[in-house]
Order: structure tokens, then C-alpha cells, then sequence
């Protein structure tokens, strides 16, 4: 663990003026902060427009310590809202932009945001759910951030002309360290994602252990391949390469590995924040299509575990340095991470800058090193609890000192972290978790099945994916139809991530003596497969 003894944070911070404002005095005003739709926004002109958001907010009634929720695909709006609520002492919180309204109605209820920013793209289903949820007197204003003005009803706003007319001058609110800055939330270990509270103080200490781990500067320019609304993005990918006075290029298309290409040919960045199912996508682009790459000094892995394999075939297909790093919604920060040039393949590395770790058996007790428990965490950037869950804070928030990453891991005598799995049920999938009791629940519903069981199984190369074993009604026969159908039915009910993407028809779940479905015995049963080739 890197001493933290010469981190200084001031009692009065805000994260608005240490990620953003601070730029400005630092005379770095006219370098381009945003590339966005083949415009560039300097650092002066990202102030200026953070301010309008805070004013405007403002305007519509957002105070200090309200909660403001985005619901936006990646712009510059994106990056000025999330900045311009914590700059007025207000809370930011964002989700995904491709749920279902009963998802929206969910996070709605639960966040009781006094503004709610959306876009085209999610105006209609979040104007269903608010009305399902019988516009809640917490609501102070929806802000349509739209191209195009569309009709507005009681209690909405056209928040792009506001923006346009709001002033550009705006003081920051004097916050304290330890008030809540943003939120950030967990799908991993519950049914719904639970919202954790970040203090301004969270943000300094993450962003100080990144800084002192990497090499990141103000020449960098960076490209994301997750959206902002994932922290991962946010933080890694804006949150701190606005720090050190760098370049984002941000786009509202939607990702895909020749996207990337693309975008990497135009900007020709240093960093590229990716994932490891991104990573395979681009090396199954045919050379043909490629473009060069060598313009990147880094590519960066979170959301999933990296496998020696796909890390392998990386290097050898590009050649660019993997930086793997893994944090969580309840840490805020990366606690493990391998350092530029360190990379041990399948391993996610090592401890971060001021983070201290042990692996424990079931009843907490330290295991030897080299066997494998639950990675249990301590950093000043923890959370302390999770919003309206008072029983599984005290389950992972142990003591006020420790997190419960609900990681299975073991460490090696170098001090590197080797992955096993998931202590908890729920699958993260391409950085996203999906909860499988949920969707093994609704398959329950279909008018074929007799049984099903949902679970996570690694693909060959080791990403995890989900697997749905099902047992058919008498008279119904299996078919790739079928399977299909039970995908797309899965689908339209859920949000698009929330599906088997592997269905097996079996005649019978293997099940234990107390009658529950064996499933030890199915991924027994997977690791047969593999191992048969």
C-alpha cells in the first residue's frame, strides 16, 4: 500500500472546480478538453458551459444536496451536467439510456431526483414512467435536452435553449470534503441496483491513486469505448483526464469494434478505454479493415476479467500495453490494477496506490496466501453504506473500515491478484450485471417450460456469459427456434443486456438431496466441455 500521508484534502472541496475549474489557473483555458461531432470545446469554453447547466438547474429549482439524474447519451452536455450539479452543491447520478420504462419507473422511485436530464432517445420512456409513477411532487423539472424543441407539458423544460440562455458566470458552492458528491450504483449482489453515496472527498483520493499509478498528462487524448453513464467511463475515461488537463473524444453512436477504428484514425489517441469483449471484437475485425493503432500507448481493461488468453492474443494481434484495473460502484476507486509494462497474463495485478487488502474465509478470517477466499478492501474513497439498505450494508460494509467486494480471488507471493468468481449469484456480463434470478423468474413464465436455471459460464476466452438450461413442457420439442424465440421473449420484456445468450434444452436439472437444482453439477458439467474441446 503507497503511503497517503502526503495527500492533502482540504475541508472545503468540490469536485467541480478540482476536476474542471482548476484548469483555468493552471493556464491550460485554450487546450481542447472535448472533441464531440467534429467540434472541439477548450477548457474555457467546458467552464463556461458548466456553469450555464449549474445556473440553469438552478433556475428550475435544483439546490444543495438535491439529487440530479442523467439520462443522456455521451455529449458535452453530459460532461457539463455531471460537473454543473456537484458545482451548485447538488448530487449527480446517471443510468443506463437503454432500459425499459419499468427499469426508469424503478430508478426514479428510488433516487427521487429533483431533475431528471434526457435526450431523444430516452424523453418518451422516462415521460411514461413518471406518469406511472404519477409525476411525484420530489420532480422539480424534467430538462429536455433535445435537437429538435419538442411540445413541453407541466413541469418540463426545453434545457437546451435554457442552457443557451443562462449566464456563463457561476460560484462554486463552498461544499465540504465529506458531503455527497454523486452516486454510484451496484447491480452485483441484489436484484435491483442499490445506489451508494460518494463524498466529494471520494473523488480526490480515486483520482490521486490513479495519477500516482499511471502516467496520465495533459497531452493525452482519450477514447472511451463504454458510455459515461458507466463509472468506469465517467472517472478513467473524463473524470481524470480532465485532471491532468487532457482531451476526451466523445461520440453518440453506438460502439462497435470498427466505430472504434474509426475513431481512432481521426483522433489518433494516446489511451483508449476499453473492455475485454471489445478487445475480442477488435481482433476479430478482418486486417482488411483495420486501422492502425499505433498511435495508443495504452489500452485499458475494467468491467470483466481480463483471461491470459484473450491478453495473449491482444499483444500479439496489436501490440499495445493492457492496463487492467478493477473497481466497483462501492469503492469508487481501482484497488487492483497492474502498473504499465507489469502485466502478469491473467492475473488482475496488484494492490493500488492507498488500498490495503486481505482474502478471507467464510467467517472473515484471513486465508493463507495462495488460497482462494472473498478480496475484502480498505480505502478512504469506500463508501459507508448503500441507499435504503440497511441489512446488505452491514453485510458488505464491514465495521466502517472494510468493503466485501464479494470477489472471489487468490494471491500469489508477488502480490498479484488472480480472479476466481463471483461469491454472489448475479453475472457481469460485458461490464454489465445482470441479475439471473430475474430473467430465470420471467423464462419461468413462458408457456413451454417446465424448469429452467440460469447461470454464468466463460466462453473461450474466458468471458463470462449466461447460460439458460431448460426443461421443456411434455410434447414440446427443442429446436434452434425455439431457443431463439426464448431470447427475443426474454428481450422484450427486459432491458436489452437481461437474456440468456446460450440456451441448452435438457431432459432433467440435476438437482441435490435437498431437492435444489445442482449447480455445481451444471458448471462441473461446463468445465467437462471445455476441457474435451
Amino acid at each position: 500500500m503507497d503511503s497517503k500521508a502526503d495527500m492533502v484534502i482540504p475541508e472545503r472541496l468540490n469536485l467541480a472546480t478540482y476536476f474542471l475549474d482548476e484548469n483555468i489557473a493552471c493556464g491550460r483555458g485554450e487546450r481542447v478538453a472535448l472533441y464531440y461531432q467534429d467540434q472541439s470545446y477548450t477548457y474555457n469554453q467546458l467552464c463556461e458551459l458548466t456553469n450555464k447547466v449549474g445556473n440553469t438547474l438552478k433556475m428550475v429549482g435544483v439546490e444543495r444536496e438535491n439529487r440530479v439524474l442523467l439520462v443522456l447519451n455521451d455529449c458535452p452536455e453530459w460532461a457539463a451536467t455531471w460537473l454543473g450539479t456537484m458545482k451548485i452543491g447538488a448530487v449527480s447520478t446517471c443510468v443506463y439510456t437503454y432500459l425499459h420504462t419499468s427499469d426508469y419507473e424503478y430508478f426514479i422511485d428510488y433516487i427521487k431526483p429533483a431533475a431528471i436530464v434526457v435526450d431523444e432517445t430516452t424523453v418518451e420512456k422516462v415521460r411514461e414512467a413518471l406518469a406511472n409513477l404519477h409525476h411525484p411532487s420530489y420532480m422539480k423539472g424534467l430538462l429536455l435536452l433535445t435537437e429538435n424543441p419538442l411540445e413541453t407539458a407541466n413541469r418540463e423544460f426545453e434545457f437546451k435553449r435554457m442552457i443557451g440562455e443562462a449566464s456563463g458566470e457561476l460560484e462554486c458552492e463552498p461544499t465540504s470534503r465529506d458531503e455527497i458528491a454523486f452516486w454510484n450504483f451496484s447491480g452485483g449482489t441484489t436484484d435491483k441496483p442499490k445506489g451508494v453515496p460518494h463524498m466529494h472527498r471520494d473523488g480526490l483520493i480515486g483520482c490521486e491513486s490513479w495519477l500516482k499509478m499511471t502516467n496520465y498528462n495533459e497531452n493525452d487524448v482519450v477514447v472511451n469505448v463504454p458510455k459515461l453513464f458507466f463509472h468506469y467511463a465517467h472517472d478513467l475515461g473524463l473524470n481524470f483526464v480532465l485532471r491532468v488537463g487532457g482531451s476526451i473524444v466523445l461520440y453518440k453512436e453506438k460502439v462497435t469494434p470498427n466505430l472504434i477504428f474509426e475513431l481512432i484514425s481521426k483522433y489518433r489517441p494516446s489511451v483508449l478505454v476499453n473492455v475485454p469483449t471489445m478487445m475480442l471484437g477488435m481482433l476479430q475485425v478482418p486486417d482488411r479493415e483495420r486501422h492502425d493503432i499505433s498511435c495508443l500507448r495504452a489500452t485499458l481493461s475494467s468491467g470483466e476479467a481480463l483471461s491470459g488468453q484473450l491478453y495473449n492474443d491482444w499483444m500479439k494481434g496489436f501490440g499495445v500495453e493492457v492496463v487492467e484495473v478493477l473497481g466497483s460502484a462501492e469503492s469508487y476507486m481501482g484497488y487492483l490494477a497492474n502498473r504499465p509494462g507489469e502485466k502478469v497474463p491473467g492475473s488482475v495485478g496488484r494492490l493500488t496506490p492507498f488500498v490495503e487488502a486481505k482474502i478471507v474465509d467464510g467467517d472473515g478470517n484471513p486465508v493463507p496466501k495462495g488460497e482462494h477466499g472473498t478480496l475484502w478492501i480498505k480505502a478512504d474513497s469506500v463508501g459507508t453504506y448503500y441507499y435504503l439498505d440497511h441489512e446488505k450494508s452491514k453485510k458488505t460494509f464491514i465495521g466502517g473500515d472494510w468493503l466485501n467486494t464479494g470477489d472471489l480471488f487468490r494471491e500469489d507471493e508477488e502480490g498479484n491478484f488472480w480472479y476466481i468468481g463471483r461469491a454472489e449469484e448475479n453475472i457481469k456480463v460485458s461490464g454489465v450485471w445482470v441479475p439471473i434470478l430475474e430473467v430465470q423468474q420471467l423464462l419461468q413464465t413462458h408457456s413451454d417450460i417446465k424448469e429452467c436455471v440460469m447461470i454464468g459460464v466463460p466462453d473461450s476466452y474466458g468471458l463470462m456469459t449466461t447460460k439458460a438450461y431448460v426443461v421443456l413442457k411434455q410434447g414440446v420439442d427443442p429446436s434452434d427456434k425455439l431457443s431463439e424465440e426464448l431470447k427475443i421473449f426474454c428481450k422484450e420484456r427486459l432491458a436489452v443486456h437481461k437474456f440468456p445468450r446460450i440456451v441448452e434444452f435438457l431432459n432433467e436439472l440435476p438437482k441435490t438431496g435437498q431437492g435444489k437444482v445442482d449447480k455445481r453439477k451444471l458448471k462441473e458439467m461446463e468445465l467437462a466441455k471445455m476441457q474435451a474441446g
